[in-house]
């Protein structure tokens, strides 16, 4: 019984190592993406732009795109590189150019989607093994064993409390993330109809 009581407090205890580990993991994706989003999203001057594209100032346009290292950037210069005469084909060349841009910013965001949505429920297997240690402890000893239930107790409720800790950044930073590539996906399609019509109007 006694073996098998210790086998439930360690058992917790692991699965607080594994939170420990998820959180260290889940920070280091929300630095990086920071870094790239901020690099890739970097405020553009969406009026500016449009102004180039509606004056057909494309000498102005591709010094701008050369300049700027940003996802729209990428999507102006894609466009003006593409030599396309038809205006389907340089939608598409655009459009391709988007995709592999949208899968390299959303590297990771499904990890902390996972994370967000499961991390509580380790959480919760980390708290059902320290209350069952702690029932184990009851029912092994008498007199003294009130303290070691309420340690145990206590560090069951504490698998919960770094489960909640975990997943809750990682959905604030997911939706956070997902948001900011669903406006400048928005941002960047908008100024490709733009220079679509504009370039073949």
């Amino acid at each position: 019984m006694e073996n098998w009581v210790n086998l439930m407090g360690m058992g917790a205890r692991g699965v607080l190592i594994i939170l420990f580990l998820l959180s260290i993991w889940s920070v280091g994706i929300m630095f990086d993406r920071r870094r790239v989003f901020n690099r890739e999203l970097s405020s553009s001057k969406l009026d500016d732009l449009r102004n180039f594209i509606q004056a057909k100032n494309w000498d102005a346009l591709k010094t701008w795109s050369n300049a700027n290292p940003s996802y729209l950037a990428g999507v102006v210069k894609a466009a003006l590189e593409s030599g396309s005469k038809d205006s389907e084909n340089l939608d598409r060349v655009v459009q391709s150019y988007m995709t592999a841009e949208k899968i390299k910013m959303e590297r990771g965001l499904n990890i902390l989607a996972t994370l967000g949505a499961n991390a509580p429920f380790i959480g919760l297997f980390g708290t059902v093994l320290g209350i069952i240690q702690s029932f184990g402890i009851l029912s092994s000893q008498q007199g003294s064993a009130m303290n070691a239930v309420m340690l145990g107790l206590a560090e069951a409720l504490i698998a919960t409390a770094v489960g909640l800790f975990v997943a809750i950044p990682a959905v604030v930073a997911y939706n956070y993330f997902g948001q900011r590539l669903r406006n400048a996906t928005l941002e960047a399609q908008s100024i490709r109809d733009l220079m679509v019509s504009k370039l073949h109007g």
